[in-house]
């Protein structure tokens, strides 16, 4: 799966948004819930599969019904699409 598939504009939520800014602050938009929550390993749902966002100190500042953001030290971003 292409990280265009991935991205959208607008909000559609059956086409998530990934928005990274720097290397401390993560955003999805269209999320479908958690799988899990660590400090150094977060998973989120969507409907297109799952993020994982690997780093440290990781927290979740925020968490709504479709949209969630992750501060820390992030160091990679991987994307599992469903098949």
């Amino acid at each position: 799966m292409g990280i265009g598939e991935w991205i959208a504009a607008g909000g559609d939520c059956l086409r998530p948004r990934i928005i990274v800014n720097g290397r401390d602050e993560v955003t999805i938009e269209g999320h479908t819930g958690l799988f899990s929550y660590e400090t150094e390993k977060i998973r989120v749902r969507t409907p297109k599969g799952t993020v994982t966002i690997l780093g440290e100190g990781m927290i979740l500042s925020f968490f709504g019904a479709q949209d969630l953001a992750v501060r820390g030290r992030v160091h990679q971003i991987l994307l599992d699409g469903e098949q």
